[in-house]
């Protein structure tokens, strides 16, 4: 059965991989702050789209406009993306403030989320859906209740009603010496990577971890990165061969429109 692989953007990693993530499947990247997570996201979506998929990326503890500064950090312009109507940027932040009450009242309806984002990704006939980051998703309100049913409903209805490839990221889960758990979605997806940042005498060594990579036969391990104006994150150890570059409820979503550019 010859599957489909599409890159992940990331210079290295798709060599590792076989040529990168298996279509139709859901991965998930996390990691502690400031690890490069949501950068991974935005090589993954830019590789996509210039491959000419559509895309739909839903920003949760960021605002659209900082998703498109981050990205412009780096010289990589999504507004063309946007005005082009292959990319639509949704800002979930406003389900979770004041302007929504409801949401603290009812909790988060995993069907409601689906159903939202399939009507934007069927307008847009979108093949690739980013979640960044999913956490604030799956994690009940009542603190007593498990959240293992919020997460394994959000991701299989998304796996069965929305026809696209799936990158979330997540917070990385408190490990302690009691508590070994990971969070319910390592489990789900069909693969995880692990972004650290560790400091050793004095200075910062940037790693990503293959966790599990399902369908690839790929040995978990630690790879350094780097992290390049331009570039992004560039496995710096990579095997030899070709580098791929890049009651009425509020609404879930908030669509984002950017500012024409002034002429």
């Amino acid at each position: 059965m010859d599957l489909q692989r599409i890159s992940t953007g990331i210079a290295g990693l798709d060599i590792l991989l076989q040529g990168g993530y298996l279509r139709g499947r859901t991965y998930l990247v996390t990691g502690d702050t400031g690890t490069g997570k949501t950068i991974a996201s935005l090589q993954f979506l830019l590789s996509g789209l210039k491959r000419g998929e559509k895309a739909v990326y839903v920003t949760v503890d960021e605002r659209p406009g900082e998703i498109l500064e981050s990205a412009a950090s780096f010289s990589w312009d999504l507004q063309p993306h946007i005005q082009e109507k292959s990319l639509v940027i949704l800002d979930a932040s406003p389900y979770f403030g004041a302007r929504s009450a409801s949401a603290t009242e009812k909790g988060i309806d995993p069907q409601k989320i689906v159903a939202d984002l399939g009507n934007y990704a069927r307008r847009l006939s979108a093949t690739l859906l980013i979640i960044d980051p999913i956490t604030p998703l799956i994690l009940p309100n009542d603190a007593t209740s498990p959240s293992q049913d919020q997460a394994r409903s959000l991701v299989q209805l998304i796996q069965t009603q929305l026809n696209t490839t799936n990158l979330f990221t997540a917070h990385l889960p408190k490990m302690t010496a009691q508590s070994t758990a990971h969070g319910i979605e390592q489990y789900l997806a069909s693969g995880v990577l692990v972004f650290k940042s560790d400091q050793i005498d004095g200075k910062f060594n940037r790693t990503v971890t293959i966790k599990k990579m399902r369908g690839t036969p790929v040995e978990p391990g630690d790879f350094p990165f780097a992290i390049l104006a331009n570039d992004g994150i560039v496995l710096t150890n990579c095997p030899a061969g070709e580098v791929s570059p890049g009651d009425r409820q509020a609404p879930m979503f908030e669509f984002f429109r950017p500012s024409k550019k002034q002429s």
